[in-house]
């Protein structure tokens, strides 16, 4: 069976007058210039199934099916007996199947095989050579098998035009952008690993299943790169789709091989039927010459004559895109250009004119292209073949300004498209242009909170000549965000130096300011920027009262935020409010503190970012803020009992609950049971972890906690290491004289004293700096200056115990 049918027509058991109805729809379609078969005597039912664009039956749930007598509860699509508007109908579903599917032939085992192992395993990778039709088995089995996964498909990729080193970041990217259509929310403001487990407890949560399609995974991904694509959730089936290759991968595999012979000559009569047994013959041949490659037999059956058909698919490819017309020349070279992924029809028009819309239509007969939800693809080994060579002339100047009009509109659909097509022209186009495209990028990677990713692109366009001075604060800002201190003192510099202007120059010192606040250097901060702390119109509010807080200046801070409050028209910005409620929890202000923490969160909810990482921040503070209220007895009995409390009222994983969880783990060291309160403050860090993200005090005061299990465990080396990785990332959120900050200061001098690893003078140096800012910032009478006034007669007393290896401080 090699013909392909538009309806396939199917009323078997008929009514009692279904023959008589049968004949007569059969003729008015065929009257209508459809290609119908009926299925009565049919043996190759799916040959024919799969050929057919539309199926016509009595009854049925499946794709491509019009139901046309009333079902159970009496509703129908059309009244089978109405022949004009049945007609019309199917003639539409026709007419939008054929634009709508990849032509795909044979493979029945193939999908079987995938259903079968997405049964038995959660993920399952389809391998094999380009253009042998990885992807488009993956897009048919989704299609057919639809019926299965109710809750939808995610399509994620393709990514093996990335180095494997940024597969992730654009993961992260694209699986924001489908993920939040199929949810229906906004998912920007999240970072990776959260962004996965948010997405996985969404799909999870109805019981529906997903399926996610990973088109074209780079062979050289690492595996633990490759484990943190798939979704954690038992809800999700992952089909993975990649090119032969070096894959260190321990999933199971389908190896896609080529299309038997009969599928061969199937798919080459698709374009051109043989026009004698010779020809048929000739086909054959050449089906097991190319192994069977279907864009081999596609690209021949379009382009090439019987006497010189190309056996490879390069050849092949080269002889097709000699005989496309201009229109779908210029159509090619622009895909050759752009990143191997859907570009939008627009850039098309904007650079090719009104003409390009029938070449979309031959590129899609030829197999060289589809339509892809309002964007054109170029099928990938064409596009590589087309690239080879190519003349761009003024091409990439126009399509990236067409692209930069699109990316301006803040258009969200198929945004990491767009960026990847930004990246793909950034290398063709003039310094001017290609700064400016990759700004964008860098602002989605900022925007997802993968500053990585977003310091890579600064770096580029600090690399390329015309980088201003606001393109270096900004990369000193991303450097900030790294916790690349020095770097981003040196760019602010830079960007100092180079500034045109007042303005410029105002924010490149803040920018050096703030890096040198990140590291405690509040004086080298206070000398670049602050001085007097210039007013909120010139810096931003939230920068000044981040900058008081920092100094554990918390009265002025709050003073500053109330008298800008009641002139402010519209809601206060998220950041001055965040900073408000920090100010206020360090002035012993905890009631105030999480009303203003409960605002955000509001603000937040009634947009439905409920996981933006500004929201997860007011929910920490509001815990902490409601656990001080409710605390009068920090004994972990009633810890135990208020985390309890907490998990029966806001869940166990919540902020509060958690927040408690940490204090109770705490607690256990007063009791001197070092082992139980490792063991459960490590249980809670894994959840913030997971739920919260790593950068918030939350699991730094956990963190800590653990240090002090291992130094009454004796393990001295291991508390020091755990207090040098929180200690660094506290001063910049916290500031260095922050009574928590202070404390671990502290303790690091002390652990590393007796740690036995000759820093005897770090270690002193640490203690008296550590106790001389506890007694200035908190007085003499308080538990910290206590504690310091015991290290430091500690260490003299331990002073003349240590061996001649350690360096004394005189």
């Amino acid at each position: 069976m090699t013909d392909r049918f538009d309806v396939l027509l199917c009323f078997t058991p008929a009514p009692p007058d279904g023959a008589a109805l049968m004949d007569e729809l059969e003729t008015a379609l065929r009257d209508a210039g459809l290609r119908v078969l009926r299925d009565s005597g049919v043996d190759e039912s799916a040959d024919v199934l799969a050929n057919s664009n539309v199926v016509l039956v009595l009854c049925s749930r499946a794709d491509r099916v019009l139901v046309v007598a009333p079902g159970t509860d009496g509703g129908h699509a059309v009244d089978p007996r109405n022949l004009p508007a049945l007609v019309g109908l199917v003639r539409r579903k026709v007419a939008g199947s054929r634009r709508g599917r990849a032509r795909m032939v044979g493979r029945y085992r193939e999908l079987l095989a995938i259903h079968r192992g997405l049964h038995a395993h959660p993920v399952l990778m389809v391998r094999g050579l380009p253009g042998v039709g990885k992807t488009v088995l993956a897009e048919q089995y989704a299609r057919l098998f639809q019926d299965t996964f109710d809750g939808g498909v995610l399509r994620l990729g393709p990514f093996g035009q990335h180095a494997p080193e940024e597969v992730l970041s654009q993961f992260h990217l694209a699986l924001a952008r489908a993920a939040g259509d199929l949810l229906g929310a906004d998912l920007a403001g999240i970072d990776f690993d959260r962004l996965r487990d948010h997405v996985a407890e969404r799909i999870g949560a109805d019981g529906r299943r997903v399926l996610v399609l990973v088109d074209d995974v780079p062979p050289g991904l690492p595996p633990d790169a490759l484990e943190r694509l798939l979704l954690p959730t038992s809800a999700v089936s992952t089909v993975l789709v990649s090119r032969v290759g070096n894959s260190p991968w321990d999933v199971p595999t389908l190896d896609l091989a080529g299309l038997s012979p009969a599928e061969g000559l199937r798919l080459f009569s698709e374009f051109r039927a043989p026009a004698d047994d010779a020809e048929r013959e000739a086909v054959l041949r050449l089906v097991e010459q190319c192994g069977g490659h279907p864009i081999t037999l596609r690209a021949n059956a379009s382009a090439a004559p019987p006497a010189s058909r190309p056996d490879t698919a390069p050849q092949a490819i080269r002889g097709l895109l000699a005989g496309c017309g201009p229109a779908a020349a210029g159509i090619i070279r622009l895909g050759g250009l752009l990143a191997p992924v859907p570009f939008p029809l627009g850039i098309a028009r904007d650079v090719l004119g009104d003409g390009f819309a029938d070449a979309v239509g031959e590129l899609e007969e030829r197999g060289m292209a589809s339509l892809v939800d309002g964007g054109l693809r170029l099928q990938p080994l064409v596009a590589e073949v087309a690239r080879a060579g190519l003349d761009p002339g003024d091409l990439p100047e126009s399509a990236a300004k067409s692209l930069l009009q699109l990316l301006s509109r803040g258009r969200a659909e198929y945004r990491d498209f767009l960026l990847q097509h930004a990246r793909a022209l950034a290398e063709r186009i003039s310094a001017a242009l290609r700064i400016r495209l990759l700004r964008s990028v860098a602002d989605a990677h900022e925007q997802h909170r993968d500053f990585f990713a977003a310091g890579e692109v600064h770096a580029a366009i600090l690399s390329t000549e015309g980088a201003t001075s606001a393109d270096f604060a900004t990369a000193a800002r991303v450097e900030i965000a790294c916790g690349l201190y020095p770097e981003a003192v040196r760019h602010a510099r830079h960007a100092l130096l180079s500034a045109a202007d007042d303005d410029e120059r105002r924010a490149a010192s803040l920018v050096a300011a703030q890096a040198f606040d990140c590291q405690g250097d509040y004086a080298a901060g206070e000398r670049m920027f602050w001085h007097d702390f210039p007013g909120r119109g010139e810096t931003g509010l939230p920068a000044t009262v981040q900058a008081l807080r920092l100094r554990g200046r918390a009265r002025e801070a709050i003073a500053s935020v109330e008298a800008i409050l009641p002139a402010l028209h519209d809601s206060p910005p998220a950041d001055l409010l965040l900073e408000y409620a920090r100010a206020l929890l360090l002035d012993d202000q905890p009631g105030r503190a999480r009303e203003v923490a409960a605002e955000v969160i509001a603000a937040f909810h009634a947009t439905g970012r409920t996981r933006h990482f500004q929201c997860t921040e007011a929910e920490l503070l509001w815990a902490e803020a409601t656990v001080t209220l409710d605390l009068q007895d920090r004994s972990a009995a009633v810890l135990r009992e208020l985390e309890a409390r907490y998990g029966r009222r806001y869940g166990p994983e919540s902020p509060p609950a958690l927040t408690a969880a940490a204090l109770a783990g705490r607690a256990l060291l007063l009791r001197g049971q070092p082992e139980r309160a490792l063991s459960a403050l490590s249980a809670t860090e894994r959840t913030v972890l997971r739920v919260f993200g790593g950068e918030n005090r939350l699991r730094y005061r956990i963190r800590h906690g653990m240090a002090l299990a291992h130094g009454q465990l004796r393990d001295f080396g291991r508390q020091a290491e755990v207090l040098e990785e929180i200690l660094q990332p506290q001063i910049r959120l916290l500031g260095s004289t922050h009574p928590e900050t202070l404390e671990s200061r502290l303790d690091l001098g002390l652990a590393l004293a007796f740690s036995g690893r000759d820093q005897y003078r770090r270690a002193t140096e640490l203690v008296d700096a550590a106790a001389d800012d506890i007694v200035a910032t908190l007085g003499n009478a308080t538990d910290l200056s206590e504690k310091a006034i015991a290290a430091k007669r500690v260490l003299r007393g331990a002073a003349s115990q240590f061996s001649d290896g350690f360096q004394r401080t005189p």
